[in-house]
């Protein structure tokens, strides 16, 4: 059987090329983040080191994760465009499951992967008669919470050969905790610093045991973790207060209006929009601080969203998904059928987001903004 291995989960971009566990081929390249640029040049010239091609290959394998968001995404969609030219089948394997595999030594292995300020992610092997199990699938938390983790199920469990077998720590995260392990672990191994990198190798060969034991794994990327931006959006989302607008936030809207917000909403127009009884206008507000409006109309039973408008300086920092959503639901709340909105064929952002929400193109009005045209995209509610 031939296997292709990739490894984007790193700053390594890693191409390996086995005949069953034999290794025929491996290439490595620090690319940095250019894994984009880097890795079809690579794949290509493993074929032609091997005088081999992607039809000759048996099993298409990659590291789903934990490691880089895009780099793992880059990965996963190469091997599954692979696999959908071809049918040839794939597997996904972990970047902690592939640790563990350079891990010669009979035992527990405790991968650990390093995501800086004393968290990381971790998982539990061991390795008994040449066979890997895992008993702590990949997880994420701090170094002080993991290390609890894994000495707890080494000793509740009632077997001599458990509390007896030696422990491997492998991963970058054994080198930067070191402290921290031996703290726990008086008498582990710690893994030779060549091991705690992750190598396209190693998840051939672990790839190639879960196709010997007929575990096919849907290649999805593993995220423990929310990408660090989605994090600090949420964070800051939760000072954002939703509430109807009042004539009261009118007034104080009003006076940042042309400053802080679109030149094309002036005051008269949000006064009247306020006052008709077929409108219903939300606010958000941080501290107090109105940071954001929008609005929709209601048409016997369909709402159009009149606009959503942020502060220029808060953009792009989740406050008009909030009031995006926020319209949904009361659009809902009303039993309406559905929501519409006209956007500017070329904001993209926008429209990437309105359809993470569910919203369709239905149509385009030409030229409705100036020169450029507008698209109508629609979500059905029922």
């Amino acid at each position: 059987m031939k296997i292709l291995s990739i490894d984007t989960a790193s700053q390594i971009c890693g191409i390996s090329i086995l005949e069953n566990s034999k290794l025929i081929c491996k290439l490595d390249q620090n690319t940095g983040r250019t894994h984009s640029e880097n890795l079809m040049p690579m794949i290509q010239q493993a074929f032609k080191q091997t005088n081999l091609a992607l039809k000759d290959m048996d099993l298409l394998v990659c590291d789903k994760g934990p490691g880089s968001f895009t780099g793992i995404r880059i990965g996963v969609a190469t091997v599954k465009a692979f696999h959908d030219s071809l049918a040839i089948p794939c597997i996904g394997v972990s970047s902690l499951e592939a640790l563990a595999y350079s891990v010669k030594q009979e035992g527990f292995m405790i991968s650990i992967i390093d995501c800086k300020n004393n968290n990381c992610y971790f998982a539990m092997y061991a390795l008994k008669n040449s066979i890997y199990t895992e008993l702590i699938p990949p997880t994420a938390d701090t170094i002080v919470n993991a290390l609890n983790s894994c000495n707890h199920y080494i000793f509740s469990h009632n077997s001599e050969y458990l509390k007896n077998a030696s422990i491997t720590f492998v991963g970058d995260g054994s080198e930067i905790y070191k402290e921290f392990i031996l703290n726990e672990f008086e008498n582990c191994i710690l893994a030779t610093p060549e091991n705690n990198f992750l190598n396209s190798y190693y998840v051939g060969l672990a790839g190639f045991n879960k196709w010997k034991e007929n575990k096919f794994d849907d290649i999805l990327p593993l995220y423990l973790k929310k990408p660090q931006a989605q994090r600090q959006l949420e964070e800051r989302s939760k000072n954002i207060e939703i509430t109807s607008m009042t004539l009261n936030d009118l007034n104080q809207i009003s006076n940042i209006l042309i400053s802080d917000f679109d030149s094309f909403w002036n005051n008269t127009i949000l006064k009247d929009e306020l006052k008709a009884e077929n409108s219903n206008y939300i606010v958000a507000k941080s501290n107090q601080e109105i940071v954001g409006f929008a609005g929709i109309k209601v048409m016997v039973d369909q709402a159009d969203i009149m606009n959503i408008v942020v502060k220029k300086n808060l953009r792009n920092q989740g406050i008009g998904t909030l009031l995006l959503k926020k319209l949904i639901d009361l659009s809902k709340e009303m039993k309406l059928v559905s929501i519409t909105l006209e956007v500017l064929e070329e904001n993209y952002s926008a429209i990437h987001l309105y359809k993470k929400l569910g919203f369709e193109q239905i149509g385009t009005r030409k030229n409705y903004y100036q020169d450029k045209n507008g698209l109508i995209m629609e979500k059905k509610l029922v």
